[in-house]
């Protein structure tokens, strides 16, 4: 019988594509809902000033906390036993430990992950999940079209957090010079 579905969620819309599926499957057969994020490791080989590592990794946390229980909030509004897992490191195993250690006994995820958004078939956070998780793995597919959306989406919110950091340490360095 199934009384633990664990959703992961990064963040995307197309990740929250699951909840639709497993809130549905929570709600007929009485389940609680796990929702896990993954605050991954730094990349190894980049270089960090002293101290913004430590900034990063406190902000996205930070980030990661607050989009979580919006999440649950909303998913609790429709009368949904939810509970919140935030994990730290890499995304598939921390998942696999989450839904081992919480007795989960099937995982809904959606067929894309940040890091594998050229995937037509299944991100790569989900392909490892169906050879490595401990319960039933439900992909919820997501459209071609779906799929471009987010790309150009994150596209354009990675080039506006560069721009904003181009900002900043232009302006630091003009107050620093004055």
């Amino acid at each position: 019988m199934i009384k633990r579905v664990m959703v992961p969620l990064d963040g995307s819309e197309l990740s929250e594509r699951a909840l639709v599926v497993a809130g549905d499957l929570a709600e007929s057969l009485s389940a609680t809902m796990i929702l896990a994020r993954v605050v991954p490791a730094p990349v190894p080989g980049r270089f960090y000033a002293p101290g913004l590592l430590r900034q990063v990794g406190e902000a996205q946390t930070q980030e990661a906390e607050a989009y979580l229980a919006a999440v649950a909030g909303r998913l609790r509004e429709d009368r949904l036993s939810v509970e919140t897992r935030l994990l730290h490191g890499d995304v598939a195993p921390a998942l696999v430990a989450a839904a081992e250690g919480d007795r989960c006994d099937l995982i809904a995820i959606t067929s894309h992950g940040m890091s594998g958004l050229g995937s037509q078939v299944f991100g790569s956070t989900a392909q490892k999940l169906l050879y490595s998780a401990p319960c039933p793995v439900l992909v919820v597919r997501c459209h071609e079209g779906e799929l471009q959306r987010e790309e150009e989406r994150e596209e354009g919110v990675s080039d506006e957090a560069m721009l904003a950091q181009l900002s900043a340490a232009t302006e630091g360095n003009v107050a620093g010079h004055g």
